[in-house]
């Protein structure tokens, strides 16, 4: 995102937390607003609605470091450090939910499934960073496919599950880490699969057209 100065980034947020519900994002290369921008008026739409949603993303990461930096290194045990990002985590999204939603939805509408995936396992990945997560090659990455898998799964849970309490949500993700434990590596890799299987068909077109 080099080429928004941070005035672009701030101003295009701004915009998009307050009127994602308005933004059509199939014809976002209209918006009057966004072609206000020196340069974004070049873009195509596929461009345009891709650097915004990464410039999303990215500002939900930043927000969740921000808001977890000074308690994380107070938690001395694994299991309790990824519970306790998993809720944090959570507590920020379910603020947005509506807009990642939307986000998600207009990208595999669009062929661009891979994009979700990249966003699930960056977040698993962040985390285990923020864990002080030291492991290498396969166990490595077998971490992040699992807590992408927990992840995941909840996600679609919130999406569709209005009111969702805190205590609601400790609950899921205290019955998922609990269920991780249960399972084999193997298991775990297939479970994960499904999970994503069944978190795009969450976004069939007939559930794409309530309200998005």
């Amino acid at each position: 995102m080099s080429d928004f100065t941070k005035l672009q980034k701030d101003k295009i947020l701004i915009y998009l937390y307050k009127n994602f519900n308005e933004i059509n994002f199939d014809n976002i290369d209209q918006d009057i607003f966004l072609k206000k921008f020196i340069g974004l008026d070049f873009l195509d739409k596929q461009e345009l609605f891709l650097k915004i949603s990464v410039l999303f993303f990215e500002d939900l990461d930043q927000k969740f470091l921000t808001e977890i930096k000074s308690k994380i290194n107070k938690i001395l045990k694994n299991n309790d450090k990824i519970s306790f990002l998993l809720n944090k985590r959570f507590q920020i999204e379910e603020k947005n939910k509506y807009l990642i939603k939307k986000i998600f939805i207009h990208l595999i509408k669009n062929n661009n499934s891979n994009k979700v995936l990249s966003y699930i396992y960056s977040v698993a990945d962040i985390m285990w960073k923020q864990a002080n997560d030291r492991s290498v090659d396969f166990n490595y990455y077998t971490k992040r496919l699992i807590l992408s898998s927990v992840y995941s799964r909840i996600l679609i849970i919130s999406f569709y599950k209005n009111n969702m309490t805190h205590q609601d949500l400790d609950e899921e993700i205290k019955k998922s880490l609990e269920h991780v434990k249960l399972m084999s590596q193997f298991k775990i890799k297939l479970n994960f699969l499904k999970s994503i299987k069944e978190f795009f068909s969450s976004f069939s077109t007939q559930k794409a057209g309530r309200g998005f």
